[in-house]
């Protein structure tokens, strides 16, 4: 039941910002292209639906994070407390540099979700119409990837369509795979200095 209060509670807060933030952010910054008003709802937004993204990434995020520091070896906190280092300088010492390769894994984690995820954005974002230009402004309908295949399973009606949506996929896996291997060097060069 908390959980239930707290989305609502959430999707509440989520609709006002954004509610009040789109007009804003299009007066101020409309002559950059990225924030150019698009005159669609705001609920139906690459903006939007990035923000819900965010919401929907950050437990798994924190709760790796969480366990990363948890392993961090007692002994060292303790030297460093014992060394006469405050919580603050401890923690900055101490654990942070213990748990870059865990807090990096999980955010490259989270992304990897983020890319595959299908049904909120299929859900969040309306499609363009087959006569509107493309914009750059992230106050713009659209899709991604997943959600283009999500939402042309019912196309699938002739090879060369069958086929392109198995390219999109394979593209996908390729992007992902591509985050995963940057996000291993990452992790693999940053033990080296750890050590």
């Amino acid at each position: 039941m908390r959980i239930c209060a707290w989305c609502a509670a959430s999707a509440t807060c989520s609709l006002n910002w954004r509610r009040n933030s789109q007009s804003p952010l299009s007066k101020l910054f409309g002559w950059i292209p990225v924030f150019d008003d698009a005159g669609i709802s705001a609920k139906s937004t690459l903006a939007f639906a990035g923000i819900i993204l965010a919401i929907m990434v950050l437990p798994i995020i924190t709760a790796i994070s969480r366990e990363v520091f948890a392993q961090v070896p007692t002994t060292h906190k303790e030297g460093a407390l014992a060394l006469g280092a405050t919580q603050w300088e401890m923690i900055r010492t101490a654990v942070l540099p213990f748990g870059k390769p865990g807090i990096i894994s999980a955010s490259m984690l989270g992304l990897g979700r983020a890319l595959g995820e299908t049904l909120a954005v299929v859900i969040l974002l309306s499609g363009l119409n087959s006569t509107a230009g493309w914009n750059w402004s992230v106050f713009n309908g659209g899709s991604t990837f997943a959600s283009k295949i999500a939402g042309g399973a019912s196309e699938f009606d002739s090879p060369q369509k069958t086929g392109a949506y198995i390219a999109a996929g394979l593209v996908l896996f390729v992007l992902t795979f591509a985050v995963n291997a940057v996000a291993r060097i990452v992790i693999e060069r940053r033990k080296a200095f750890s050590e």
